[in-house]
């Protein structure tokens, strides 16, 4: 009795809240007013297929019909969902508001000044750019982050565009291909890491954004090469000397990734290579773009004075220092390893010990 009175009490407190008459509240859920005037007086309880049209008409949740009481919690956080959604609103509509504004102005001087439209286009896609940083991380409702940056490159390389066709140049590739080796390099291992990839693909996610920067890098290469009209370099010496200097990171990445070793003998391992590769960059790259023979750098330790050997000295310095940190790590490694052999020995010979005594 005393829950029927309280559930009561309840609903006649959120029809006075809303301005409702009991006939009112009535006509509203097509029941009669005598019907209404016994769920408060705590005579009866409405029917269970009135619940959602009685908690609509009195604006109160499922939740609190059935406890008879406000549920704070869930009225603060619908609060803050309508205080979020209000903001939400406000900023795009000023955003709105803003780049309209900035349009019609430059459209109306492009058209007072040249009589024509010319680089309001620029302005215009300038604005798509900027609308693709600020309104679309808003708009987007799943994977933002993926989709913010596909309509950012998308409106950038458009912007571009439009200057290069407004200045009447040819360099629109080349900045294409500048545009997605700089995403690649920045963020491939991002988007990879949020997309979903079939099994055979899932254990290579470096190896795949390694790749995709190398397969750039010499896209933005031949773009180079033939806005300079002279393809022929393509391949020598530009696309020689990257595999030379893509040969490091590839190094890197094959032995950390994929070598079968401990951590300390792979670190060993790039350590060694990083000081042989900075020891002959010079030569190698010297060979590779003059056509010159290949040769070691002059090295004089003892002689500091003369300019002819401090590029020798300091790579051979750093090759020294690699190799000695090198060496320290492989013994790490090796002590490691001996460290981790003990117990599996003591193991088989407290084993041999059980199975003689198990015999005698």
């Amino acid at each position: 009795m005393e829950e029927k009175t309280a559930f009561g009490k309840f609903i006649s407190a959120k029809r006075k809240e809303k301005g409702l008459t009991q006939g009112g509240l009535a006509q509203r859920l097509y029941v009669t007013e005598s019907a209404v005037s016994k769920w408060e007086r705590g005579i009866s309880y409405p029917d269970i297929t009135l619940v959602t049209a009685l908690c609509s008409a009195l604006g109160i949740s499922e939740h609190e019909l059935i406890t008879a009481s406000d549920d704070v919690h869930q009225r603060q956080v619908e609060l803050q969902a309508e205080k979020y959604r209000r903001l939400r609103r406000g900023y795009l509509r000023t955003l709105d508001i803003l780049y309209g504004a900035a349009l019609l102005v430059c459209l109306i001087c492009n058209l007072a000044v040249d009589h024509t439209l010319s680089w309001f286009f620029i302005v215009a896609a300038s604005c798509l750019t900027a609308f693709s940083v600020t309104s679309v991380p808003v708009l987007a409702v799943k994977k933002k982050g993926l989709v913010t940056l596909g309509a950012f490159f998308l409106s950038l390389n458009l912007l571009l565009l439009v200057c290069c066709v407004y200045t009447s140049g040819r360099w629109f590739f080349v900045s294409l291909a500048s545009l997605a080796f700089a995403f690649s390099v920045v963020f491939a291992p991002f988007v990879l890491r949020n997309i979903v990839l079939p099994k055979e693909f899932c254990g290579h996610k470096a190896l795949l954004s390694m790749g995709a920067d190398t397969l750039l890098l010499f896209l933005l290469e031949a773009a180079a090469c033939a806005y300079r009209n002279d393809f022929s370099r393509f391949f020598y010496p530009d696309g020689v000397l990257t595999l030379y200097l893509l040969s490091l990171p590839w190094a890197f990445l094959l032995v950390i990734r994929y070598a079968g070793i401990s951590a300390r003998f792979r670190t060993s391992v790039c350590l060694a290579v990083f000081g042989l590769y900075a020891f002959m960059v010079n030569g190698v790259s010297a060979a590779i773009t003059d056509r010159v023979p290949l040769a070691w750098p002059a090295v004089d330790l003892g002689n500091w004075g003369d300019f002819h050997y401090w590029n020798g000295n300091v790579t051979a310095l750093i090759a020294i220092a690699c190799l000695a940190a090198a060496l320290l790590f492989v013994c790490a490694g090796v002590s490691d390893a001996r460290r981790r052999s003990r117990p599996a020995e003591t193991e088989r010979a407290a084993g041999g010990a059980k199975e003689d005594r198990h015999e005698a």
